[in-house]
């Protein structure tokens, strides 16, 4: 009985750092600048002097910058999951930049969860990371 005692203890303790650590993670990610730092395993190609895409979860709005568009859109977090709903951008056209938004944008309708590891925000879709980027 003893023994039973002692591992429902540590059961309890564990399930409650787990759920700690869930809690920071969803506030830590809240209301920053999180540059865009790889998509789908590959560093941004950007021209030279471009300002590198970012995102920022305020409220339950997506705030961002695709490297020559406003991003825009909704986002819902529960726990790690996350994901992202009526994403779009301002229509500007800027030579070479095109393809690092098409593929920001396409990645975040993929997005069904994230994982903060190291100061690093990873989001994910599908088990596989698509995407990391590092809060400014």
């Amino acid at each position: 009985m003893k023994h039973l005692a002692i591992a429902f203890t540590l059961f309890i303790t564990l399930s409650a750092n787990t759920c700690k650590n869930t809690a920071t993670d969803m506030t830590s990610l809240m209301d920053k600048k999180w540059v865009v730092q790889s998509v789908t395993g590959k560093a941004l190609d950007l021209p030279a002097g471009t300002e590198t895409p970012w995102l920022k979860l305020a409220g339950d709005q997506l705030q961002g910058f695709g490297g020559c568009n406003t991003l825009m859109g909704q986002y819902k977090l529960d726990g790690t999951a996350l994901g992202f709903s009526g994403v779009g951008s301002t229509k500007k056209y800027c030579e070479g930049i095109q393809p690092t938004e098409t593929a920001i944008t396409g990645m975040l309708g993929r997005v069904d969860s994230f994982k903060m590891d190291k100061g690093l925000l990873r989001l994910m879709g599908g088990g596989q990371e698509l995407a990391t980027l590092k809060a400014e």
